[in-house]
């Protein structure tokens, strides 16, 4: 999917979808008596959604909505969000953030084995002066070239090293 911008309808169809199979997935285990595991899935979904949510005093909307919709993005690169983000005014154009990992997540998706499985974990740290996003993504990447070259107002650092890519975007 790529680079393309999700309509609001689009985006309400993947999250009904997702909701859907959580509910089912709760019934399934309370029909199979595992209440335990009913419980963590209840509980692992609610957790899911309140780190979306404090995704919301990062100030930078478009990065938001991307964060948010990632999953349904680029669907190769499952993810889990943790954020520890402090309210602040951020020195940068969050359309041009959101420009780049586009761009560098349109050019991860042709550098992944089909054959292969991936995990990706999203960290977002805010203080007041300051914000990152690191996102590590872990499975064989064939070919994988280099993050392009800044031209916005923020720095980019990123490590390749035994089947595991790590992508970090920080700024003012």
């Amino acid at each position: 999917m790529g680079n393309e911008k999700l309509t609001v309808a689009e985006a309400l169809k993947f999250a009904r979808h997702d909701f859907l199979n959580e509910l089912q997935l709760i019934l399934l285990y309370m029909d199979l008596g595992k209440h335990p595991e009913a419980r963590k899935t209840i509980m692992n979904a609610t957790e899911c959604m309140r780190q979306v949510s404090v995704l919301e005093k990062l100030g930078l909307p478009a990065v938001q909505i991307w964060l948010s919709t990632f999953d349904w993005t680029y669907s190769v690169f499952p993810k889990t969000l943790t954020c520890d983000i402090q309210s602040g005014i951020r020195e940068v154009d969050d359309a041009e953030v959101v420009s780049y990992l586009q761009q560098v997540f349109s050019e991860a998706e042709r550098a992944v084995d089909p054959a292969s499985e991936y995990e990706t974990q999203i960290d977002v740290h805010a203080l007041q002066t300051s914000w990152s996003i690191q996102i590590t993504v872990n499975g064989v990447m064939h070919n994988k070239l280099p993050a392009p070259k800044v031209t916005g107002d923020f720095m980019v650092e990123e490590t390749f090293a035994h089947n595991q890519w790590t992508f970090t975007i920080s700024g003012r």
